[in-house]
């Protein structure tokens, strides 16, 4: 009986979870600007020329929005693994949200802030639905949308 009552208590608790960005996201959330094309962002982004967790992110692939990728686990040659919905871009950060194909087909929200070397990723939700632009991520990163169906993920290599 008890591990039943843990299991509700468990399922409530991460139903009412709430997403808590570092404090410079919530920050510059007013200043970025939104990009709709995977060529228009910053060239050592587009380049994988940033770290997760101290790890290069070195021949990371991301599909233009609309664009052919292996949303299966069974991949298309070629293609990669991830599609842009869209991103949003300042000097001092980048939020990039995009799907991610695979055994599990899911959405990401992926923060990078400017590093000594580049860029280096600094927070990353994951989702079960895409948000539709711009101001539905500020939205759902504010707290004035519901953040059930998204939680917090520690960046850790395969990302």
């Amino acid at each position: 009986m008890a591990l039943v009552w843990s299991a509700a208590v468990a399922a409530v608790t991460a139903s009412a979870s709430t997403l808590t960005p570092p404090a410079v996201v919530i920050a510059q959330l007013p200043h970025v600007t939104e990009i709709r094309r995977f060529t228009l962002l910053p060239a050592p982004i587009q380049a994988g020329k940033f770290s997760v967790d101290g790890v290069s992110a070195a021949g990371w692939q991301i599909a233009e929005p609309g664009g052919a990728f292996s949303a299966t686990d069974v991949p298309i040659p070629g293609a990669p693994g991830r599609r842009l919905i869209f991103a949003a871009c300042d000097p001092q950060l980048c939020l990039l949200h995009y799907e991610r194909g695979g055994i599990a087909h899911f959405y990401e929200i992926l923060a990078l802030a400017p590093a000594s070397s580049g860029w280096k990723v600094i927070w990353n939700a994951r989702g079960s639905k895409p948000l539709k632009d711009l101001d539905a991520l500020r939205s759902l990163l504010q707290g004035r949308a519901s953040s059930a169906g998204w939680s917090q993920q520690w960046v850790k290599g395969d990302f």
